[in-house]
């Protein structure tokens, strides 16, 4: 029964990264969003231009997300001087826990939360998460289903980015 509903899992995974593969093309501009940092500040991907962007789609309550964190923090440190921005985009509905988290872990890089908002989940088709995405410094998909930062080929894709 148990591998009934993994491999019923994997399934739904695989087809939801062929939908994302197939709507969201490398080339093609990202939707525009909108949502605040733990101070109140709102950053929009606009305020991004000129720099790549490195989208980390993640919540609180997902272990594989937070299992990423250090291997995040690394990227951001090695990277921190390359024309490229991390921003961590939060989807705990409970954003007080998620300001906790962001102070106590001491989370570098854009911290944002997109709270009870559902439409970056539909422009972005995010239907499980963690999920990484890569934006150029126009605003446009490099790779919507970007490498984890614990995978050793994301540090050499970043990289190798042209004009990084």
């Amino acid at each position: 029964m148990l591998k009934m509903v993994l491999d019923a899992i994997e399934n739904q995974s695989k087809e939801a990264g062929d939908k994302v593969k197939n709507e969201l093309l490398a080339g093609m501009t990202a939707p525009d969003f909108e949502f605040p940092n733990q101070k109140g500040k709102v950053y929009s991907l606009k305020d991004f231009r000129g720099k790549y962007v490195y989208i980390d789609v993640w919540a609180t309550w997902c272990d594989p997300c937070c299992q990423e964190i250090p291997f995040l923090k690394k990227l951001e440190k090695k990277l921190s001087k390359k024309k490229i921005v991390f921003v961590s985009l939060s989807c705990d509905k409970d954003i007080e826990v998620w300001k906790k988290m962001v102070k106590k872990d001491k989370l570098k890089g854009i911290q944002l939360c997109m709270g009870k908002d559902t439409t970056f989940w539909q422009d972005y088709l995010v239907s499980l998460i963690p999920r990484f995405i890569l934006l150029d410094k126009e605003g446009k998909f490099v790779n919507s289903l970007m490498t984890r930062p614990s995978d050793p080929e994301t540090e050499k894709t970043l990289l190798a980015l042209p004009g990084i």
